[in-house]
Parts: structure tokens; sequence; C-alpha cells
């Protein structure tokens, strides 16, 4: 199979925390980086539909999101291997698995609440979405509905205020990722979630672990454990992407689609 230089070839792409039904949800980004991407297995790292947003605002998907949806279906049914971990937001798929545990049961997609991954180059991660050490950070207040509902409320003024400086021609600001930088509070909470989950994974006897959950993108190596976290799709737009030599790396989507869309518009040069 031969590729366009502007599509991106990997063996496996990590996702999570994309929060669909929520309208700070970046599903258009979302999409047209999925239409571009070649791959033989994905992996959503929880968090994927948000059945809480749903519920609580009584909306649904909107056409952007829904056509996310049927692209990862449609991927499915072309034979790329679908793993889906699930998440807090999405728990209600955990109910699922109690009732009827099932292996690929749907179009090639797996539901599950870990995965075990192997690189190409061998080296084994835990997949989870990374909920399980809320009781181990040093900060759960962080977690309240209060300091939910305020991540929110700043989510949308990000999404609006990014709409203006992208029609002035100014690349992406988080000012999510700005407020955090500057709390000590979330500092450390950042810092003891990073730490519970390398120590989840040493224990397990993994060489990594790959989660999501606190919506902070990062590659770092924690006393010779790999953590990596793929960030989300409400503000960061990042990925984890396994290429085709095993080499890990953390995608910021939205400099990768500039990149690409520039390469577009450059002349071709003829010999």
């Amino acid at each position: 199979m031969t590729y366009s230089k502007h599509q991106l070839a990997i063996d496996t792409l990590f996702l999570s925390d994309i929060h669909l039904g929520t309208i700070s949800c970046h599903a258009e980004t979302l999409l047209e980086f999925l239409h571009m991407v070649h791959c033989r297995r994905v992996i959503l790292v929880g968090d994927i539909v948000d059945l809480w947003s749903i519920k609580a605002k009584r909306r649904g998907l909107c056409d952007a999101q829904l056509q996310v949806v049927k692209k990862l279906l449609a991927m499915a049914r072309e034979g790329i291997e679908i793993v889906y971990v699930m998440g807090n937001h999405d728990a209600g798929f955990r109910k699922i698995l109690a009732d009827y545990p099932f292996d690929y049961g749907i179009t090639n997609i797996k539901l599950c609440n870990q995965h075990v991954h192997q690189t190409r180059q061998g080296k084994r991660f835990i997949v989870v979405h990374g909920d399980q050490f809320d009781n181990q950070v040093r900060c759960p207040q962080l977690l309240s509905s209060l300091a939910d509902s305020i991540y929110s409320g700043l989510l949308l003024v990000n999404r609006w205020w990014n709409r203006r400086r992208t029609h002035r021609g100014e690349h992406y600001f988080s000012l999510a990722k700005a407020v955090k930088s500057r709390s000590t509070r979330a500092l450390r909470y950042i810092h003891d979630y990073q730490l519970a989950a390398a120590d989840y994974a040493a224990r397990k006897h993994f060489d990594g672990i790959i989660c999501g959950h606190i919506h902070v993108p990062a590659m770092l190596e924690i006393d010779d454990v790999s953590y990596l976290n793929t960030g989300d799709w409400q503000d960061s737009c990042t990925a984890i992407v396994e290429h085709l030599n095993g080499e890990l790396e953390l995608l910021e989507v939205p400099a990768w689609l500039r990149s690409r869309n520039a390469e577009k518009l450059l002349p071709q040069v003829v010999a």
C-alpha cells in the first residue's frame, strides 16, 4: 500500500479524553486528523464519549462528533483493530462488560478496562484511563464538581477566544494550560498523579504506562518507567503515536496539521 507524503503511516494511534457530547470537544480537528492517518490499531484510552455531559445537558452529539464516531466504525470495518479502554466519563460502558464480557464482539472493537500493548521494539505498556489513581493523589478537591465546573467554563472561554485568534491568523493558545501552569495546587496534583501511575506500572512489571484522564499530555521517564499521557481533545488536541519502527511520539495534532497543509501549498518541483 502506498501513502501520500501528507498522510501519517503509523503502527498504533492512542487517543483519550475526546469527550464527545460536550461543546468544548474539537471534533472537527480530530476528524481531519483521522482522515490523514493510516494505522494498524487505534487504542482509545477512555472518556471518548462523555456520558456525564450527555445525561446532564440532555444533548446528543453534534454532526462533527457523529462523523468522528462513524469514522472510527469505518476504520474497524476496514480491518483496523479498535481497543476501547473505558474511563470515568464513559464508565456506563463498564456495566456492559459486567453483564457481558466480550472480546471483539462488535465489528473488530474490543471493550476493556485495561489493555496490555507491546510495541514493535518489544516494550510492554499497561494502558488504562487513569481515574483509578484519583484516590492516591494529594489534591482530590481538584476533582470536585466545583472544580470540574470551573474547568468546563474555562474551556468554553478558551474555545471562543481561540476562534477570534484564528480569524486574526494567530495560532491556538491554551488558556487552560496557562492557568494550570500557574497553580501550585494543580502542579502538585499533576506531579502526584504521574508518580502514582508510574508506580503502578513498576509494581506490575511493565516498561511503562499509557493513560489520560488529567488532560495534561506528557512523555516522561520516572524511575526507569515510561510515563505517557495522551492529553485530551477539549484543549490540547494531542495524541500518542507508535511509528512503524516502534518509537513512540507525543504529537501536537494542530501543529502537525498546519505543517502538512503548508506542504500542500508548496509548488511542485519538476526535475
